[in-house]
């Protein structure tokens, strides 16, 4: 009986020490690799948010201009978004601030009809199908946003505070990222006689 469970033992010793060199190769194989993901993008990267019967979608600021990754101060800065109302009555959108910005325009269509979207900012922004039902061609508003002005550097990764303010909804805040390049991330070049091995 006791050489069984010696056997056993052995045995069970075994499948877990090939278990675990299986579970190191597999780790290593990867070691230094680009993977697939690496030049995707997440499909939204907006921010979101729902007040009264609207719901506020993909909200992001424009890409910096002409490969300059950085909005500077003074820029004038588009914001794009998306903006569903599901209620039964038309809502306005009374006004938009942010603190990088004292001039917030607004052009175009400020009225949100009653089961219908605005897109803000041309055809970057898509306006979502509201639950239970759609929209249809030539029912979406239009209108443009532009943070003018703004009092600070802003550069991609950083988040922007930015308050719609609806006439009878009330007001929203949103936290606005810089909407992701349109081309795909690329490796930097590096000298392989640089990188510590």
């Amino acid at each position: 009986m006791r050489q069984q469970n010696g056997r056993s033992f052995g045995r069970r010793l075994a499948a877990v020490t090939a278990g675990i060199a299986a579970a190191a190769l597999l780790a290593s194989c990867s070691t230094g690799q680009i993977t697939q993901t690496d030049t995707q993008l997440a499909a939204v990267n907006g921010d979101g948010a729902a007040v009264g019967q609207l719901r506020v979608s993909n909200a992001v600021l424009a890409y910096p201009e002409d490969d300059q990754r950085v909005w500077v101060k003074g820029s004038d800065v588009p914001v794009t978004m998306s903006i569903v109302n599901n209620g039964e009555s038309d809502e306005k959108l009374s006004s938009i601030s942010s603190p990088i910005s004292r001039d917030v325009a607004i052009e175009g269509d400020t009225t949100i009809k009653a089961h219908k979207a605005l897109t803000v900012d041309g055809g970057t922004a898509k306006a979502p199908n509201p639950p239970g039902g759609e929209i249809a061609a030539g029912e979406v508003g239009t209108a443009s946003v532009t943070l003018r002005n703004i009092n600070q550097d802003l550069f991609p990764g950083q988040v922007v505070t930015v308050t719609l303010t609806f006439a009878d909804a009330g007001a929203v805040d949103l936290r606005v990222p810089i909407e992701a390049p349109d081309e795909p991330r690329t490796a930097e070049p590096h000298d392989e006689s640089d990188s510590a091995h």
